[in-house]
């Protein structure tokens, strides 16, 4: 299996759904459809589970690409498109096998008959391949005596005249590496009459000692009595053809048995012996690629499984510690492939050293993903398990000249008092991890009900976004800036909201992070910068001064090298001039500093305003803050917030101000709040402020008024 989506917490609950049949191998993952894609040549799934919305290449379109070049049975997945609708038509249209909405699949209380049913609709999806793959090297037993009966059958229609098919019964024989014998009972006494083929060699039997003599006196005595059953089976018609496997040597075999008849009356029993050591050890091996992971060695979900279902059965107390290294997919783009297969396997072998007790066992369960199973009689022998994976996996990792460091982040549930079900002791694991993540990584986090109910909130936003733009949810609110000189206002800051019916007003500091994570910033901020353009426009040809309008980039859309492009479009289309729209970045976006320093310039070039928005929170080095083509520098608000009663925050301030002076950057304070701080800001000689003493963020229907107020510098500030 192969699982497609841009949610890590969606991909984690569809391997581990597919993770309760063993029929199922999730054998990779992947984020996008362009990703997919690679990924299907790389790994040549028999079915993938395509998510239909996501970033760089939805899902209808890497279908229809999968089904041109490399064509595997697709199950279509989707948080918010209904069965019925024109998407999923289009989809089965394009050759989907069959389609499933997640928020049904994925409710909150399991409904297990539901699982059921899409594991079964999967495996019906298999069947209905569009290729075949040889599969014959993994069919085992079952293929082994397919083929050794339609072998018996073929010399059985050759029983009639055995001398005119001498030949071609030799060569099959020698083709098999077999054994041909027959035998008839006489008395109590089976007695062979027939030994032939070149396998009786490995036996040291020749045909002379074989003919006229029974089992006992050829075979050892357990063997002998392991086989004798089965002929007296046959020879009584308990069976028309019956087999059964011996080991003797070191070697498997496989004997197939059948009757020859005469008038109805058994006379004769033809039994084919065929060497299977290779086959059987090929299923040892395809079962223990089943159990275990063949990169690192560990054992793998349906190990995990069966380790925990035996532990609970026995109520005994243990935690699932949830294991995700961060920053895994950076390491391994920026060092390869192999150093990143590398990696994974000294993080195993680092895991593997911590529990080497019975109590203790650790598993791979996805690309940078690890589990590790733990009896624990505390809260702080637990804790003292999760600190040591911390500092084992903290250790430096050195492959060839690269000293590499990682860090993880850790979800613990635990049994019972987190759950009693495997699978949602592990999801809730899963989830504390993620939350690990979000705080902040390399660090230990418990699930709990709260860290439930933040996740949650998180899956609901993320569904409710990504139809937020075409219900036409989004509003830009506008902040002034003003000219402390002049007292006039000089431009607007467009601040975005939600205004969800389902959620209610989201503040961008929760759906931001979601849209950045699933690639919905791109559309989203592409409307801002339209609709901030479009109503600069329009109160310019309204007659108002003309100010720039300032659009916050998100670090993705900064490094989007088709955004120059894009602004360039939406100033043609709105005819606003690019002097009057300002782009506003952040420190952490110019930690790349010489593609910073381009990407600026390439806008500086283009007649754009640029200024870098929360100043001294970040990165910047103030030796390259002198060669970013910026014109204006942002106080964060934390600075300036009380700088009038804050004497540390002032000295900041004047600071910072006395840098961007230097610098000949124009000073842009946020956050001013009162007639104190702004005064001291005068006495700074700052240049512009913003904040609430001037006026909140407003609607755009309100913007007139504010120019109202500033017209002739008579002001009214708000309260």
């Amino acid at each position: 299996m192969l699982i497609v989506d841009d949610s890590i917490v969606m991909r984690n609950m569809i391997a581990m759904l597919f993770g309760k049949d063993e029929q199922f191998t999730v054998v990779g993952f992947a984020v996008n459809g362009a990703n997919a894609l690679d990924k299907i040549v790389e790994l040549q799934p028999d079915l993938v589970t395509l998510d239909i919305e996501m970033p760089e290449m939805d899902g209808l379109t890497a279908l229809q690409q999968i089904m041109t070049f490399h064509p595997v049975p697709v199950i279509m997945l989707s948080s918010y498109t209904e069965e019925g609708s024109n998407a999923t038509l289009k989809a089965l249209e394009l050759g989907a096998m069959d389609f499933f909405q997640k928020e049904t699949l994925f409710q909150k209380a399991r409904n297990v008959l539901l699982e059921q049913e899409f594991l079964v609709r999967c495996k019906t999806a298999m069947r209905k391949k569009l290729f075949l793959r040889n599969e014959t090297s993994i069919l085992g037993k079952e293929q082994s005596i397919k083929n050794h009966l339609e072998m018996l059958t073929f010399l059985l229609k050759m029983e009639d005249d055995m001398l005119q098919f001498h030949d071609e019964l030799q060569q099959q024989i020698k083709q098999q590496n077999g054994l041909l014998k027959k035998f008839r009972k006489e008395g109590n006494q089976f007695r062979y009459t027939e030994w032939q083929g070149s396998l009786f060699n490995r036996l040291g039997v020749t045909r002379d000692q074989a003919l006229g003599k029974e089992p006992h006196d050829l075979f050892p005595p357990e063997l002998a009595a392991h086989m004798l059953p089965f002929y007296q089976d046959v020879w009584e018609q308990t069976t028309q053809v019956i087999d059964f496997e011996t080991e003797w040597h070191g070697y498997y075999y496989l004997t197939v048995l059948r009757p020859m008849k005469r008038n109805g009356i058994v006379t004769e029993i033809i039994s084919l012996t065929v060497d299977i050591t290779e086959s059987r050890r090929m299923e040892e091996r395809i079962r223990y690629l089943m159990n275990h992971d063949p990169l690192t060695g560990l054992p793998n979900r349906h190990g995990m499984t069966k380790w925990m279902e035996e532990t609970m059965a026995r109520q005994e107390r243990f935690a699932v510690v949830f294991i995700n290294l961060d920053h895994f997919k950076l390491a391994n783009e920026t060092f390869g492939h192999d150093t990143g297969d590398r990696i994974l396997q000294v993080i195993a072998r680092r895991l593997r050293n911590i529990v080497i007790f019975d109590e203790r066992s650790v598993f791979r369960v996805g690309s940078d993903e690890y589990v590790g199973l733990v009896k624990c009689q505390s809260e702080s022998e637990l804790e003292g398990f999760a600190l040591t994976i911390v500092r084992s996996i903290n250790q430096p990792i050195h492959i060839l000249e690269h000293e590499i460091y990682m860090t993880p982040s850790i979800g613990i549930s635990q049994f019972p008092q987190d759950d009693q079900d495997s699978e949602t002791l592990i999801r809730y694991a899963n989830i504390a991890m993620d939350y690990a993540k979000e705080s902040g990584r390399n660090q230990v986090q418990y699930f709990n009900s709260q860290i439930y109910a933040k996740i949650e909130r998180r899956i609901k936003i993320e569904k409710h976004l990504r139809k937020a733009l075409e219900r036409n949810e989004f509003i830009l609110m506008y902040q002034p800036q003003v000219n402390l000189l002049e007292n006039q206002i000089i431009g607007f800051e467009s601040l975005i909201r939600w205004e969800s019916p389902e959620l209610g007003r989201v503040s961008p500091l929760e759906f931001i992070p979601v849209a950045e994570e699933t690639g919905l910033i791109f559309p989203i901020g592409k409307w801002v910068l339209q609709e901030a353009c479009r109503r600069n426009k329009m109160w310019q040809e309204l007659g108002f001064p003309k100010v720039t309008i300032a659009v916050n980039l998100s670090s993705k859309q900064f490094y989007d090298h088709s955004l120059k492009d894009q602004i360039h479009s939406i100033l043609l289309e709105t005819g606003l001039e690019p002097q009057y729209l300002e782009l506003e970045i952040t420190e952490s976006m110019t930690m790349d500093v010489q593609v910073a320093i381009a990407t600026l310039n390439s806008f500086r070039n283009m007649g754009l305003k640029i200024a870098m928005d929360d100043f001294g929170t970040g990165y910047s080095s103030l030796s390259y803050l002198k060669e970013f083509p910026i014109h204006n520098l942002k106080i964060d608000q934390s600075f300036v917030k009380d700088i009038s009663t804050n004497s540390t925050n002032a000295a900041i301030v004047n600071t910072i101000i006395t840098l961007a002076r230097n610098l000949k950057l124009v000073v842009i304070a946020e956050g001013v709040e009162n007639v104190n701080d702004l005064q001291l800001l005068q006495e700074f000689n700052c240049d512009r402020v913003q904040g609430y003493l001037y006026s909140r963020p407003v609607e755009a229907s309100q913007v007139p008024d504010i120019f109202a107020r500033f017209a002739g510098n008579q002001v009214n500030m708000d309260e």
